[in-house]
């Protein structure tokens, strides 16, 4: 199973989401973040022309991320799990892929610190994070089998620029 890994998008500013009376899951995405993010969309499309499934966090910033990934595939299902929560322990998410009845790859939308956590619990068995993902950044890890901790493969890395200049 290969998993593509893409942080969410620039998103509205915690503190000013605070001030204006409103929740972290609640935070969207800045009208910078969605133009970025709809060009590195188009990159990644490119470089991983189909997808079984969009897998997102239920916060609003990957929801709406994922939103704009799906511009990319036809038809492709989107599922929200709480896996992806950036508090998360590594295990839920790669258990989650594992029960699920996704074909390769799969796409999964979240946020940091989790998603270096778990690409590092992946890779090394360790949550220290190996990597550090920027907003709209991706990587790409391949699974022999179901993932789990020291089961997978990092295969590439893009920062955001990257992805948006494909």
């Amino acid at each position: 199973m290969d998993v593509l890994v893409v942080r969410h998008a620039l998103a509205l500013d915690r503190d000013e989401a605070r001030a204006a009376g409103m929740l972290d899951r609640d935070r969207p995405l800045t009208k910078k973040g969605l133009t970025r993010m709809r060009r590195a969309a188009r990159g990644l499309g490119k470089l991983i022309p189909n997808v079984s499934a969009l897998v997102t966090s239920p916060l609003r910033r990957a929801v709406e991320t994922a939103e704009v990934l799906r511009s990319q595939y036809e038809d492709v299902r989107q599922v929200e799990t709480e896996a992806l929560l950036p508090d998360r322990e590594p295990g839920e998410l790669a258990q989650f892929l594992a029960d699920g009845t996704f074909d390769s790859p799969v796409l999964v939308i979240g946020h940091e610190p989790h998603l270096s956590r778990w690409v590092s619990w992946c890779l090394g068995g360790e949550l220290l994070p190996l990597l550090d993902l920027r907003k709209g950044g991706a990587c790409l890890v391949r699974f022999a089998g179901a993932p789990g901790a020291r089961a997978g493969r990092l295969l590439w890395l893009l920062t955001p620029a990257i992805a948006r200049r494909i």
